[in-house]
């Protein structure tokens, strides 16, 4: 189970001791200090049995070592790196065997130090009445900008054999470098957060590059589409009905806003993200990208091409961002009109850090409203939810595509 309430979720803390940093040349130097860190920490830090009744085997308290999956994280300055360690020791119920942080820090100036700088801490999640204690490690590999390209030949050889790959790149940027190819390629799963990147254009069309190499490529995840399950789930239920189903096929306006969160992140490309699902649903084209509102009020439109040759009809497509800070990196509102308003209108929006309400307006059915149980998730929350995907998406994948064309070639703020 994943606690949506970070407070509740148990954290993994650091094992007394069990830590190691220094400078090395190669991976194989550090698998050398992870090995000594293990058999030095499980012969001086037993597991300590919880005092509200552990598992336990005659008495002593069960160890268990994670051997689920890899995973390998890349940030590009110090702080990107503190947010990854800071999530991964609270996923709470899904720890990696080994989580490995490539830091090519951008703030700090090139070098001609050839080794790279290292830390390696054990840590344990304590046992519970209803589970042994686990243990895993993270390594953090830090080198300058300069020696980014050295980064890819270092994780090849720390990945745990015979495990799920997974990538997540935290970083804000460098989506299309040569070390995210490279990463990518001998990954199984490649994890992002859209909500982070400052040139949509440019940065899905990296992570639709993902998605074109098909089998031959790594599974793709992003945290954005995740932050619109509720709302996906929530627009569908306003079709459940007979009587407002026919309404789907007669939708000729949509205006999402969106959120501008903390530390430059937006909810833009995930409102791309919403209307590539629905365009992909609906067989809505995009004749090209979005362009610019004239006038005082900010954000972007196009018109795309609904029905078949034989019943053509426009559906015009508005992108706004809200003054709303409860919305976060997400949608603040989804408003949707059918036949100008006279089939039906539809509009979510998101009303406190854990509701959205709902409520549609369809001619012959009296109008509903609710409210819908839908929080804003934490990075941690997020990060668990994907480390337990292991198939292709192919809706998020369509989305993604479609929201790829709809992408205007802009620098958000």
């Amino acid at each position: 189970m994943i606690h949506p309430n970070p407070a509740l979720r148990p954290m993994a803390k650091p094992i007394p001791d069990a830590h190691w940093h220094g400078e090395v040349a190669d991976a194989a130097s550090i698998l050398k200090h992870v090995s000594r860190l293990w058999g030095e920490a499980t012969i001086a830090h037993p597991p300590v049995a919880p005092s509200d009744g552990p598992a336990t085997t005659h008495g002593l308290a069960v160890l268990t070592r994670a051997s689920t999956l890899n995973l390998t994280a890349v940030a590009r300055s110090l702080r990107e790196a503190e947010h990854i360690e800071h999530t991964v020791v609270r996923l709470g119920d899904l720890y990696p065997s080994r989580a490995t942080v490539l830091v090519a820090d951008h703030d700090a100036p090139a070098t001609d130090d050839p080794l790279l700088d290292v830390d390696v801490t054990l840590l344990e999640q304590e046992a519970t009445k209803s589970r042994p204690a686990v243990r895993f490690e993270t390594i953090r590999v830090l080198v300058d900008s300069g020696k980014e390209a050295q980064l890819a030949s270092i994780a090849s050889p720390l990945l745990v054999a015979d495990l799920q790959d997974f990538l997540w790149w935290a970083s804000s940027s460098g989506m299309g470098s040569p070390l995210f190819f490279d990463l990518a390629s001998v990954s199984d799963r490649v994890i992002v957060d859209s909500a982070t990147i400052r040139q949509p254009a440019v940065e899905l069309h990296h992570l639709a590059a993902i998605v074109a190499a098909g089998t031959t490529g790594a599974k793709l995840s992003d945290f954005s589409w995740q932050r619109l399950t509720p709302w996906r789930n929530l627009i569908a239920q306003f079709f459940d009905h007979p009587r407002t189903v026919g309404a789907l096929d007669l939708i000729d306006e949509v205006e999402l806003t969106y959120g501008i969160g903390a530390n430059g992140m937006s909810g833009f490309t995930g409102a791309l993200l919403l209307a590539g699902w629905l365009g992909s649903s609906l067989g809505w084209e995009a004749p090209g990208d979005l362009v610019r509102i004239r006038g005082a009020e900010p954000g972007w439109r196009v018109t795309l091409r609904g029905g078949n040759d034989a019943d053509h009809r426009e559906v015009l497509l508005k992108v706004r961002p809200a003054a709303d800070p409860v919305a976060g990196c997400s949608l603040a509102s989804v408003t949707a009109l059918a036949h100008g308003g006279r089939a039906g209108t539809f509009r979510l929006e998101r009303v406190g850090a854990s509701e959205v309400s709902a409520r549609s307006d369809v001619p012959g059915i009296p109008t509903t409203r609710r409210m819908a149980f839908a929080p804003l998730p934490d990075d941690a929350s997020l990060l668990g939810e994907e480390l337990r995907q292991f198939g292709r998406d192919g809706t998020f994948e369509a989305a993604l595509m479609l929201a790829t064309k709809l992408a205007p070639d802009i620098t958000l703020d």
